[in-house]
């Protein structure tokens, strides 16, 4: 069995099948509302989210405390024997999770413990982790592993597509929204990923019908030409919108696909869209002989 441990959040929306496949340990961040946290995955349903979120009740989120971080990591280190710990997360620039993940490595000084900002979010982070968590099972040596990490994260993109703006903006999370305020309540906002980790609008489209063909054609532009691609695609409440552009990518010959995940966001991500949110996550494969 591998020395390398996987790590990543709950937000990453890994299906819990491939996470228990590929031996990663997920810690869950926290939802709730009247001054009540429960644990995103184990406590609390997307369907409680969006009845608070439709009365009107204020819902709440948090990351995983450093104490949490502590405890999983050594559980790890002391009963599983792993020696080096990859620790991968959403965006910095969406949550203070990577943050917390920092203050517990200081515990473990004599471990290997590798915090990475994925600079992504939901199953755009997933795939990630996921082509990290398949290298590490194959044995692939730490300093391969570390470059994959880098490639994954530079060429991975993620589109999504919001019915409703209003949690987004209320949650602070795209504050951008607040210039294009008319136009956001008439149209469907396709947001993006930048560089940095930030939320960033693409566009608007005028239907939902229109939203989910723009989905399809920027991830047909992002879809590498030259290898096959890891795709994910994410739906919150309307598994339908999901298929369709699911079937869109698989009925286009030129997006070479190596494996294709649908899966359902988790209620963090529920939390701060509200119901009506879609889209997908792409990055190429990599060939780890060619690292």
């Amino acid at each position: 069995m591998s020395d390398i441990a996987i790590v990543t959040d709950t937000t990453a929306d890994i299906p819990e099948e491939l996470a228990k496949e590929n031996n990663i340990t997920l810690i869950p961040l926290y939802v709730g509302y009247e001054g009540k946290l429960y644990k995103e995955g184990k406590e609390i349903t997307n369907q409680d989210v969006y009845e608070k979120l439709e009365a009107g009740i204020k819902v709440m989120t948090s990351t995983p405390s450093t104490v949490d971080f502590v405890n999983l990591y050594k559980n790890l280190i002391d009963n599983e024997k792993k020696t080096t710990i990859y620790s991968i997360h959403l965006s910095s620039r969406l949550s203070g999770t990577v943050n917390s993940a920092i203050q517990a490595k200081k515990f473990f000084p004599d471990t290997n413990i590798k915090i990475i900002d994925s600079r992504n979010v939901t199953i755009s982070l997933g795939l990630i982790v996921l082509e990290v968590a398949r290298a590490a099972k194959r044995g692939v040596s730490e300093e391969k592993i570390d470059r994959l990490i880098d490639i994954l994260i530079e060429k991975s993109k993620f589109f999504g597509a919001i019915e409703n703006f209003e949690h987004l903006l209320k949650g602070g999370r795209a504050p951008f929204f607040g210039k294009f305020l008319s136009s956001a309540i008439r149209f469907k906002p396709i947001i993006t990923i930048d560089k940095n980790g930030k939320i960033k609008l693409k566009k608007f489209t005028r239907s939902k019908k229109n939203a989910t063909i723009e989905l399809y054609k920027q991830a047909k532009k992002a879809a590498s030409s030259t290898d096959k691609n890891e795709i994910g695609i994410f739906y919150a409440s309307d598994i339908n919108t999901a298929l369709e552009l699911e079937k869109m990518i698989r009925d286009d010959n030129d997006i070479e696909i190596d494996k294709l995940i649908m899966t359902e966001i988790t209620t963090i991500m529920s939390a701060h869209t509200g119901p009506g949110f879609w889209g997908i996550g792409i990055c190429p494969k990599v060939d780890l002989h060619k690292l």
